[in-house]
């Protein structure tokens, strides 16, 4: 049986100009291959220098049987939707199936939308898709017996309740990093070089903030694979593709003392001189106060922290477990460590004021190394999503613009357009410091001077309106597909 594993092209933020393969794809592949009768293929078209030219090129000379589309986030959802519907154009008698947090926290109403959709797999993918390409490998018909599948059939759209999820994450194989191009360029991580690439060690976070679409998708339950494992994983990724720089692609890194216990013990015994970041929860990193020296030895040069807000109102309204304190304690544990610090503060909550913007940035601007100043966003299938709706302060129904960085909603005092301004004045205002433009030449940290050169780059680039291109990419609409005698 031939499978294709699609992650749609996207376009790339212009800051960054980098890309992560799917966790998703990688480990549904690596399920696969661990049984007989299947033929994989990943395609990450992000990579591809003509995205949708070969994304179609490659389905019509496959025709595969069974056709994996995924879609992690509710901003890449609209190229998702486009590539589905391609996929089945080309190939109508492939069985066309989506994944990913947006489709499963919306899977109904997707489903009913696009019809050239055949199956949702709601929740974690692996045993799910593995048993429905059986099934159809097989011949078999008895749909209602695989748990976590949405689907349509004659019209009807039913789901088959949903599936317990995988108690033991070393139960599964190592994600299957041989069906990617490793040196592709887009994951090419500029300041850092290609020695640089995400991972993911864990699933979802026991924490339950009201805006958060990874809480709803993964039950409210973290898990993470154990710190051999991890560690086994860099080893891989070293010494076959000379990977030597991490970046720990989940919310909550160090969510388990227990496990991060065990992650330095086996980093430290193992001997590789590597580089890492990750995010954290403020209150993981006071609770691992002790740890931090540790970490630093091993190569831990950096930390996202959940700042959000330092308004008490707007923080429990998040449904945040911290406060301003605890935050504070935070920051000053990893500078105390040389570790840097890259705050995470979020502006545009129904009790955001610019006064309360002002707050937060007037206590992150000379702490942090860093600023993510992102706009609050409600994304589908959350609470949050569901009590502005009801509120009617949402004023943009454009999915793809749920990336946290367009204003989506009204505030009590702003509307939308205010937010982002405001967000805009104040990364402005953070970005040209003289610590910051000075610092990409002069800074003797070389991980600071990498990212402030990163920084120093786009801010010319916006204000001289020199926009970066990607490489090859052009969307759906204006790309000119012509295969097979069809265009």
């Amino acid at each position: 049986m031939r499978i294709c594993l699609v992650d749609p092209p996207h376009k790339l933020f212009p800051g960054l100009r980098m890309w992560t393969p799917s966790f998703g794809l990688l480990s549904i592949a690596a399920y696969l291959q661990r049984e007989k009768g299947f033929a994989i293929e990943i395609l990450d078209c992000t990579t591809f220098s003509d995205p949708w030219g070969e994304l179609a090129r490659r389905i019509s000379a496959a025709k595969p049987q069974l056709i994996g589309v995924t879609c992690s986030a509710t901003c890449l959802s609209p190229e998702a939707l486009q590539a589905i519907q391609l996929a089945k154009r080309l190939s109508p008698q492939s069985v066309v199936v989506a994944g990913g947090g947006h489709f499963s926290l919306l899977a109904e109403e997707i489903l009913d939308e696009i019809g050239e959709l055949d199956y949702i797999v709601v929740g974690e993918g692996e045993v799910t898709f593995f048993e429905l390409a059986s099934l159809l490998r097989d011949g078999g018909k008895a749909i209602e017996n695989i748990h976590g599948l949405a689907y349509r059939i004659d019209g009807d759209i039913g789901f088959t309740g949903p599936r317990g999820l995988i108690r033991d994450l070393d139960s599964l194989p190592m994600p299957a990093y041989h069906h990617l191009d490793m040196e592709a360029d887009a994951y090419y991580w500029h300041g850092m070089g290609r020695r640089a690439f995400g991972i993911s060690t864990s699933r979802g976070c026991g924490d339950r903030c009201a805006y958060c679409s990874e809480s709803q998708f993964w039950e409210g339950v973290w898990r993470g694979r154990s710190g051999t494992m991890v560690v086994e994983e860099m080893r891989y990724l070293n010494q076959r593709y000379g990977k030597s720089l991490f970046v720990f692609n989940e919310n909550s890194f160090n969510w388990s003392r227990a496990r991060v216990e065990e992650f330095l013990q086996e980093l430290g015994r193992s001997g590789m001189k590597v580089d890492f970041w990750f995010q954290s929860r403020v209150r993981d990193i006071v609770r691992d106060a002790d740890l931090m020296p540790e970490f630093k030895r091993l190569g831990l040069y950096e930390v996202m922290l959940g700042v959000e807000s330092v308004n008490p109102e707007v923080l429990d309204h998040y449904q945040k477990r911290q406060d301003r304190e605890m935050a504070q304690e935070a920051i000053d544990i990893l500078k105390r460590n040389g570790i840097m610090v890259m705050t995470n503060v979020m502006f545009g909550d129904l009790y955001d004021s610019e006064e309360t913007l002002r707050k937060a940035f007037d206590f992150v601007k000379r702490q942090g190394d860093f600023l993510v100043l992102t706009i609050t966003t409600p994304l589908p299938g959350t609470r949050y999503y569901h009590e502005m709706e009801q509120k009617g302060l949402i004023e943009e129904r454009d999915y793809g613009k749920y990336d946290f960085m367009h204003s989506i909603m009204s505030t009590r005092e702003l509307s939308g357009e205010e937010v982002w301004r405001l967000q805009q004045k104040y990364l402005r205002k953070y970005y040209t410091q003289p610590r910051i433009l000075l610092g990409g030449l002069f800074n003797r940290n070389p991980f600071k001077r990498m990212a402030y050169r990163l920084i120093m780059r786009y801010v010319w680039e916006n204000a001289t309106r020199r926009e970066w291109h990607q490489p090859g990419y052009r969307p759906l609409e204006e790309s000119n597909l012509s295969w097979g005698g069809e265009s």
